[in-house]
């Protein structure tokens, strides 16, 4: 993409269907300035494409989808990233989805996976009929996953039918569809992960392939963090309490990316990462506990010692980095320093996440369209 301008989801996600090799794009949440930077960084590293996502939790966090845009956007010319980069809401309703289409967004994530199937499609055809002619892409999702994530909750696991995959985009236009195939989210998969049928996405790709949708409709795994157990020993050595923690095996990613999955959504590795980074520089650093801008940083970690959401024990920092300026006050080189770290450890890890996913080497090969493009695209080819 030329300047710093947001690349469509279909156009990232296409890439990765025509490369030459089982590829799918690494789509990662973030919450802060930090956390996105860490990711360009990564993905530098790689000449990845990717996707930044946000959900309704991380857009209430900063104030709105148009902060953001704003921060991830502010994060690009700051460290003059041109590489292919989407803007994706993860896990929305109708009107948050309306709001971050008119924000800057790329992409929408409509989740109406609660609803039986007729009504799932209706409501993400309503969201392709507002998204499309603005540019945005859509992406739908069926079948339910295990496991809380900020504002999603399922108690039990709902597979999708492969035989019905294709009619979903068929009746709503979508351009990518979440399907559940065992995957869970949060950090405590456990023994669902024995669960895993990823032949639901081998089905489901064949049934879009032989309906000829496979060249502008992508399938997505959600739920897919590794959860490394390093960084979960490391935040129990460093003062915490994390029990249980189990992630997808990347064994089992790579067979789902082989299978036809086009984007695999990662967040709580990064939360993890985040974590273990904070607990250990507080031990490396005892007197940053008594600075008054990490005060309330510290106090949180422990008053809670399984916390993993960096939005439960930064959000004391005010304001939280987003226009890049720290906070006022003493105790402002502590904060930068730990911020330059969670950035560097972020980078590590999503470096490693892209090259596993077949993405690495892909920024070049990402067609150069925007959002205008894109409208145009959608009115000639939407049926609807």
């Amino acid at each position: 993409m030329s300047d710093h301008k947001l690349c469509p989801i279909a156009a990232l996600l296409s890439a990765a269907e025509k490369a030459d090799h089982p590829a799918a794009i690494g789509a990662f949440n973030v919450n802060f300035y930090s956390q996105a930077a860490g990711v360009l960084k990564g993905l530098r590293r790689s000449d990845a494409p990717a996707i930044i996502q946000a959900s309704r939790g991380a857009n209430r966090f900063q104030g709105g989808p148009d902060k953001i845009a704003y921060m991830l956007g502010r994060a690009m010319e700051q460290s003059n990233h041109r590489l292919p980069v989407g803007l994706h809401l993860d896990h929305g309703d109708p009107e948050k989805g309306e709001e971050c289409a008119d924000s800057g967004y790329t992409g929408i994530m409509i989740d109406a996976s609660e609803e039986p199937f007729p009504e799932n499609c209706a409501i993400t055809r309503g969201m392709v009929a507002y998204a499309h002619p603005r540019g945005v892409g859509v992406e739908g999702e069926y079948g339910q996953l295990l496991g809380v994530e900020d504002d999603v909750h399922a108690e039990k696991t709902v597979y999708a039918d492969p035989e019905k995959v294709a009619a979903f985009f068929e009746k709503t236009n979508a351009d990518a569809l979440a399907i559940a195939y065992g995957t869970s989210h949060g950090p405590n998969k456990g023994a669902n992960i024995a669960q895993l049928k990823t032949e639901v996405v081998r089905d489901s790709y064949r049934n879009m392939a032989d309906a000829g949708l496979t060249d502008n409709h992508f399938l997505v795994g959600h739920g897919s963090s590794t959860i490394p157990q390093d960084i979960v020993a490391e935040i129990n050595q460093c003062g915490g309490d994390i029990r249980g923690a189990q992630g997808v095996p990347m064994e089992k990613i790579k067979e789902g990316i082989a299978f036809g999955l086009r984007k695999i959504n990662i967040d709580t590795d990064l939360r993890l990462v985040i974590t273990a980074t904070a607990r250990r520089f507080f031990v490396d650093n005892p007197s940053a506990a008594g600075c008054e801008t990490l005060r309330g940083v510290k106090e949180a970690l422990d008053a809670k010692l399984d916390v993993i959401d960096p939005r439960e024990y930064l959000g004391s920092v005010t304001p939280f980095e987003l226009l890049r300026e720290p906070p006022d006050g003493p105790g402002v080189q502590e904060f930068v320093d730990l911020m330059a770290l969670m950035e560097e450890r972020i980078a590590q890890h999503v470096a490693f996440l892209v090259e596993a996913f077949g993405s690495a080497g892909l920024a070049s090969s990402v067609e150069d369209v925007t959002v205008e493009d894109m409208k145009q695209r959608y009115a000639r080819s939407d049926p609807w």
